[in-house]
């Protein structure tokens, strides 16, 4: 080769290689600018998803209010100023499930009547530290509600008087929202401009931050004062509603672009001759990049709608699509059915399985519902183990209703197996039919709420289709709530009547203290009705406390060695039960010894810590505690064991089984062997006949209630009867 072709050779070696560098790094720029671009994007879809998120947040805190602000119950305990009830409901309620820290309620004049801070409430009620927004807020909500009243035909709706507002709280932003406290039905009215204010505090801190970044996929999502440095992390400011800055929902940026060109650069780098497969390289890699934004995109709107756990719709979801229902309803194109389902016996799967057995049957039975509706309907997880359903049809709803209702009974009649082991639950429906029940959102689900609180009422494992009676029932309890309420005040109407207690030598060994209520009225109420309508209108302590001191003083007169009080569940759960019980048993004067408290085994199950510490505070002070029922519930040796327990009292059905079989005979002798094996004494109830008393004695069973020996009596005839011995032969 000549040096001409050799320097020809050269120089197009050298061209190539130029064109190729030149190639190579057009390639890599475009590459940069692509990479940017993408980034630009991702970061501007991921701050329009915090946006909203924190849009969606502040929006919730109205719409969390509603449930307890557009409520009859809401309206008249807070006129009464019931401070138990207001906790319970409007405080520790918002606190517990929608986690509102701070919330007030304020009467017509502006005054504050009630307090709750971080869940507790605060007496006497004094806001917090947003004490001059919440008052200008209340200002600017009352002179709304007057000039309502003024307006006449031309008001707003009384539903959309609410104000809120993102306010600066010692350095923090703050979501302030306040309302009127309206009636939910017709049957209360409150002079417009008079309406109560309910007002709630939710912050918007890291902790909020956090849950927004788990709802739409941004990862480290916190809150800071200032906002951020560097090129690593993306943010959104949160605004007062004055325009301020208050701080920054600050995340670890998603940049795909970035992540990308440090994955093709070395491959660019090298690859100086290949210009155009690193070019279709990177343009495939693009394309995926983007394709997994959008997916990413698609699966935040999906999440920000559905339930984790079941991947069904999740409340906010089901109530627009109840919405979209009612709508072409209220056009006359159809008709509707809201059911409501709530898992019987779920919390006994909990207690015994734990809380992830809870979980896994929590999601076959999202599987079971959405096979048993198919494509006829809507179902929703609406919370813990509470589901709804939505069906429309051009006719014909209501039977349609009770077909489905059927099916998802049949359904969840057979047994799961959660962690190997089968548990048997089922399920209890309510169901309101639009427009038979009415054609607003809130008035059919109040109503299918209803029809399910009758379903469970009448067993559970059923279901009921709302009916106008079922309000005039509520509305009955309602009243019978008032009349307890009047009969604890003036102590006129209650009454203990008390059933001996004898032993095997026909010795009168204490007494057994019974409520009766002779209603003005309804005459003599059921027990048990009175006691779950105090135990749902709050005021079972108050009657609890009523029932002790009634009893002390009767141990007194009849100078008795044991005196014995039923306690309700619900007492139980009252972490300073040990302490009222006490303190009244000191006024009443009586030696605690002579004081016995009988329980149900439910209660041994449903808060096992707090009811042991109850349970040996009483007893270290010398009170005993007795099973009543035994046999009847979640008989164990291990609670036995286990709980600080002094007696048993064998259940009616046990000793009525006594002359029908041997079996009966046989069970009723394991337990009195049980309960010698563990020191603790038993008592035999509802021993009507003399074979009866005969076996029980040839048991060793040394105590005995029941009519064989004497009926319940009121209180001049029980002292009476202290007088008399009846023979355990007679």
């Amino acid at each position: 080769m000549t040096d001409k072709n050799l320097n020809l050779a050269t120089e197009i070696r050298v061209a190539l290689g130029l064109l190729a560098a030149f190639a190579a790094a057009g390639a890599i720029a475009v590459s940069v600018v692509a990479s940017l671009r993408t980034d630009q994007d991702a970061i501007l879809k991921q701050e329009q998803l915090a946006r909203h998120a924190l849009e969606e947040q502040i929006e919730a805190v109205p719409r969390d209010q509603r449930s307890v602000t557009v409520w009859d119950e809401a309206v008249v305990h807070s006129r009464e100023r019931d401070q138990r009830w207001m906790a319970e409901n409007l405080g520790k309620w918002m606190y517990d499930y929608f986690g509102h820290e701070h919330a007030y309620v304020l009467d017509e004049q502006g005054h504050l009547i009630y307090a709750m801070l971080d869940g507790k409430t605060i007496s006497p009620p004094s806001f917090g530290d947003e004490s001059p927004e919440a008052t200008e807020i209340a200002s600017s909500l009352r002179r709304r509600l007057i000039t309502r009243r003024s307006a006449g035909d031309q008001a707003e709706p009384i539903k959309s008087v609410v104000e809120t507002r993102v306010i600066d709280l010692n350095g923090a932003p703050a979501i302030l929202s306040m309302q009127p406290i309206i009636p939910s039905t017709n049957r209360l009215t409150v002079p417009a401009g008079e309406e109560y204010l309910y007002a709630s505090v939710n912050m918007v801190d890291s902790a909020l931050a956090e849950e927004i970044g788990h709802h739409v996929l941004l990862q480290g999502m916190r809150f800071d004062s200032a906002a951020p440095k560097g090129y690593r992390q993306a943010s959104v400011p949160v605004t007062g509603s004055t325009g301020e800055i208050l701080g920054y929902l600050i995340w670890e940026a998603d940049r795909p672009g970035l992540h990308l060109l440090k994955q093709v650069l070395p491959a660019g780098l090298i690859a100086l001759f290949a210009v155009g497969g690193i070019a279709l390289f990177l343009g495939r890699k693009l394309r995926r990049a983007s394709l997994a934004l959008h997916a990413s995109e698609r699966r935040a709107r999906h999440l920000a709608s559905h339930d984790v756990l079941t991947r069904l719709p999740n409340r906010s979801f089901f109530e627009k699509k109840l919405d979209r229902v009612i709508d072409k309803v209220q056009a006359g194109e159809g008709e509707a059915a809201l059911l409501f389902l709530d898992l019987d016996r779920f919390k006994n799967v909990n207690d015994t399985l734990g809380h992830r057995a809870g979980d896994e049957l929590v999601r076959e039975t999202a599987v079971r519902l959405s096979t048993a509706i198919g494509n006829a309907g809507v179902v929703a997880r609406i919370g813990g183990d509470e589901f709804g359903m939505v069906i429309l049809r051009r006719s014909g709803a209501r039977e349609a209703a009770i077909e489905l209702s059927e099916r998802l009974l049949q359904a969840l009649k057979v047994p799961f197996v959660i962690s190997g082991e089968p548990v048997h639950v089922g399920v209890s429906i309510g169901v309101a039919v639009a427009p038979e029940a009415g054609s607003e959102r809130q008035d059919l689900l109040r109503k299918a709420d209803i029809a399910l609180y009758d379903a469970k009422k009448r067993g559970r494992g059923c279901y009921q289709i709302f009916s106008e009676a079922m309000g005039d029932i509520l509305k009955q309890r309602r009243q019978v709530e008032a009349d307890l309420r009047n009969a604890l005040a003036n102590g006129e109407e209650l009454q203990l009547f008390y059933q001996p207690l004898y032993s095997d030598a026909s010795e009168i060994t204490g007494a057994e203290a019974l409520l009766r209520w002779k209603h003005p009225v309804h005459g003599s109420m059921s027990p048990v009705f009175l006691i779950s309508v105090a135990e749902e209108s709050g005021m079972i302590m108050q009657l609890g406390d009523w029932v002790l001191r009634e009893a002390c003083r009767m141990a007194v007169k009849a100078d008795l060695p044991l005196m014995s009080v039923n306690v309700s569940p619900v007492q139980l759960r009252d972490e300073h039960f040990a302490e009222r019980c006490l303190a009244i048993i000191r006024q009443e004067n009586v030696a605690p010894e002579r004081i016995q408290l009988e329980v149900t085994e439910t209660v041994l199950i449903e808060n096992p810590d707090l009811t042991v510490r109850i349970f040996e505070t009483l007893r270290e002070a010398g009170i005993r505690i007795a099973i009543d029922d035994f046999g009847t519930g979640y008989s164990s040796m291990s609670y036995l064991r286990n709980y600080p327990v002094d007696r048993l009292k064998i259940d009616r059905s046990f000793v009525q089984a006594l002359s029908e079989s041997k079996q009966g005979r046989a069970i009723v002798g394991a337990m009195l062997d049980i309960a010698r094996a563990l020191e603790l004494d038993v008592v035999a109830e509802g021993v009507e006949t003399v074979d009866q008393c005969k076996v029980l004695r040839s048991l060793g069973c040394r105590e005995m209630q029941g009519y064989l020996f004497s009926r319940p009596l009121e209180p001049l005839q029980f002292l009476h009867s202290l007088k008399r011995r009846v023979p355990l032969t007679a």
